[in-house]
């Protein structure tokens, strides 16, 4: 074994995806070997002892590096493994295959990676959405990216605005755990818009994971993570521009460039520019159906990789801007009363910096620092309504790893942390400010004793200057029933200080009254901060069917999360929108079954339901959250034909949603012709997709949203007179726009 590396500053979730390709090279894959099944290392390094040719693995673990009869050793490099050199012995196909960070010799590879995206091993119920994943659809921002995934549901806030938001286990975007690259990024201000800050062709890969997470990344993941792996130096593609434009008048351009500077830095700069100025109005209602749109965002990355060394810089800015309203406003119009218009502008200014060493000649001892910095701004009108928030946010978190004793089974990370939030906000003329300082500590223990059991348990506590102190415990456990089944366990704590109007957009678009039931002259708003318990249980089964040995995988869910406390968002007045402290209950119990199933060779299928019991005690009694459907159901179809010998092919892909009732809140106070029932009906929604794949760098894609039509026949209450108070643009439950056809053009030199 020659030399060592690993990087904490990423939980081993980092994918790379690169590779140059010519003739007279050797090919490979690099994989790990879990014991029950193999899973692709992206981004793995390759290179010749000696030279300075070398290569990466792509999303698949796949490589070529060119090869020249001088050299004969070839050295490993992957995050979160030893680093190791194997004697190349002019074999036609290298299976590198790495087993408790060791390569192991003569195994020979043959699998599907695409089918690898649950594991056995991982004590987290986690799952990956790859690019192959993210490219069935248009996938244009965050918020869309979760179209061909039944865990995560997108809706919009309001028929006006176009802000989108996203649920798990039927509960608010807001609980879940936002992260960019390990690093709480999308958060406070941002919980809800920043779902459109990146571009879905900046995204590498998503990893989704249901439960309380770790301790390491902080205390504000009450019921899930989502950990957003955007493109960067290695794993980024030499050269790729993305082009995208619908039936609306939306087009976006994304464009991302990767270069090595010496032999040890690399660089990528990301770059996205989106503009929709065609005025739409397909339903009649007088107000823009998509919202007029100009934004731009840049992103810049550099990495330094050495013998024990890892060090990441990265920078980058945005400016959004949106008009909404009636088709005849204009941006700065200022007629009260005469014309309704809501204009969005953002400015952000985000970066980090990671720093990793590994101790030498130690397999796990490690440190690591991550630093991390934002400022945002929204300037906000909404008709006779203005929000103006500010935020000012850092973060510092220091992270230790070892193993304990010469036990290779068990191993532990610790660390302190700091957390630095500075808070401005207006609504109408009310001000509020807030300042958040928050240190913590905290310990992960990590027990793997054989290959059946594994155990991750954590506690931090942390001391919030307004709010005292807290702790935060988490406990993960995966016991193997069989060879293909295992079942996780898992319970955790987490807590989080609510923004009650940068995460409430939707009831701006509304007449209704906001009344906040707190002590204005106390912490915050006058109320305290959300709490809650998550309790989950997982059975994972992976199969082999028929003949051919058609891989599929079987997955059942149960979660039960109850909140301590939590801000209540009372509707049942039409009249207003109230916020309160809980007074009693509030739970969601979730049930979801997931079957994965290769059909036929190139033809995959996956088939999902879910059922939610959502309640809440109001002042009026406990009722069912509204706009959650207790049951759900999903199937999604994918179809690829053989490639050609220049890697052609074309990609088929049709999802098909149905969502069952919702609770549609209380509007008896309004007058009869703007009363809603107390349920939505059920509805069906259809997303298609059709690529067609050239070579490894053209490809086009045409595609569908809303392919039966189906449109909420009111998303507008008093659209005629918005100056009413009747007026609510707020009680949406179903999609707000019509059928919507899409094109784009992707062009990647890797």
């Amino acid at each position: 074994m020659r030399n060592s590396l690993i990087v904490l500053l990423l939980i081993p979730f980092g994918l790379w995806a690169q590779h140059t390709a010519d003739h007279g090279v050797v090919k490979g894959i690099v994989v790990e070997d879990f014991g029950d099944s193999l899973s692709p290392i992206p981004g793995a390094q390759l290179r010749w002892l000696g030279s300075d040719l070398r290569t990466v693995t792509d999303n698949e673990g796949k490589f070529e590096i060119d090869h020249d009869p001088e050299y004969h050793d070839l050295v490993i490099e992957a995050f979160g493994f030893k680093t190791d050199t194997i004697e190349y012995d002019q074999e036609e196909f290298l299976s590198i295959v790495i087993r408790d960070g060791n390569l192991i010799e003569g195994v020979v590879v043959e699998f599907d990676a695409d089918k690898l995206r649950l594991s056995l091993i991982d004590p987290l119920n986690a799952h990956l959405i790859d690019q192959g994943e993210l490219r069935k659809a248009a996938c244009c921002s965050l918020a869309e990216s979760f179209e061909t995934d039944p865990s995560v549901d997108a809706s919009f806030t309001d028929a006006v605005t176009g802000t989108r938001q996203i649920q798990m286990m039927g509960l608010s975007g807001k609980y879940v755990q936002l992260m960019q690259d390990n690093i709480p990024m999308t958060r406070g201000l941002a919980t809800v818009y920043g779902l459109e800050y990146t571009p879905g062709a900046w995204i590498n890969s998503i990893q989704v994971s249901k439960g309380a997470g770790s301790v390491v990344n902080g205390y504000e993941s009450l019921i899930g993570q989502i950990n957003v792996d955007w493109k960067k130096p290695g794993n980024a593609e030499q050269l790729h521009v993305n082009l995208y434009g619908n039936q609306a008048g939306r087009a976006e351009l994304n464009l991302i460039v990767d270069q090595p500077v010496g032999s040890r830095w690399e660089s990528t700069l990301l770059a996205h520019a989106k503009q929709n100025q065609v005025r739409w109005d397909n339903n009649e209602d007088g107000f823009l159906d998509n919202p007029l749109a100009s934004n731009f965002n840049v992103h810049n990355q550099w990495n330094f990789v050495g013998d024990n060394l890892h060090v990441e810089l990265a920078a980058g800015a945005l400016s959004y801007n949106t008009v909404a309203g009636q088709m005849e406003y204009e941006k700065g119009d200022n007629v009260v009363g005469s014309i309704y218009g809501v204009e969005l502008e953002t400015r952000r200014a985000q970066g980090f910096a990671k720093i990793g060493y590994l101790f030498p000649d130690e397999d796990y001892k490690s440190v690591a620092i991550q630093l991390s910095g934002s400022y945002q701004r929204l300037n906000n009108v909404f008709d006779r309504t203005n929000y103006f928030g500010e935020q000012l946010s850092g973060i510092a978190n220091l992270i230790y790893q070892d193993e304990i004793g010469d036990n290779e089974n068990q191993s532990f990370k610790t660390g302190i942390s700091f957390l630095f939030d500075e808070y401005q906000e207006i609504h109408k003329y009310d001000r509020y400010e807030r300042l958040e300082l928050v240190p913590g500590a905290y310990l992960e223990y990590n027990l793997v004793p054989n290959d059946d059991f594994a155990l991750v348990a954590g506690i931090r506590g942390d001391y919030h200057n307004l709010y005292g102190f807290f702790y935060s415990p988490r406990l993960h456990l995966r016991y193997k029933l069989s060879e293909l089944a295992a079942v996780k366990l898992s319970a955790g704590k987490g807590q989080r200080t609510p923004n009650i109007f940068a995460e409430n957009i939707g009831y701006f678009v509304s007449s209704r009254q906001w009344v906040i039931q707190g002590d204005l002259n106390d912490n915050g708003y006058g109320l305290d901060p959300e709490r809650a318990w998550n309790f989950g249980l997982n059975l994972t089964k992976k199969f082999l069917v028929g003949i051919a040995e058609r891989e599929g995988s079987w997955t059942v869910d149960l979660y039960h999360t109850r909140f301590e406390n939590q801000i209540v968002i009372d509707l049942e007045d039409a009249t207003m929108v109230r916020f309160y402290n809980l007074n009693g209950q509030s739970f969601s119990n979730s049930i979801q079954t997931e079957l994965n199933y290769e059909l036929m060779k190139r033809t995959s299928i996956r088939l999902a339901y879910r059922y939610l019991d959502v309640r809440t005690d109001y002042i009026s009694g406990l009722l069912e959250k509204p706009f959650v459907p207790k049951h759900r159901g999903f199937v999604n179809l994918e179809y690829q034909t053989k490639e050609s010998e220049k890697g052609g092919s074309w990609k088929f892909d049709v999802t098909t949603q149905w969502i069952g009732p919702q609770r549609i809140p209380n509007t008896m106070e309004k007058a009869p012709e703007y009363r809603l029932p107390d349920y939505a009906d059920p509805f069906w929604v259809v997303n298609g997709q059709i690529t067609k794949v050239f070579n490894s760098q053209w490809e086009i894609y045409l595609g569908g949203e809303n392919l039966l039509n189906y449109r909420q026949s009111n998303p507008i209450l008093s659209a005629e007179n918005p100056f009413s108070s009747e007026f609510d643009a707020s009680m949406v439950w179903a999609p707000i726009f019509g059928r919507m056809i899409y094109g784009g053009l992707r062009f990647t030199i890797q």
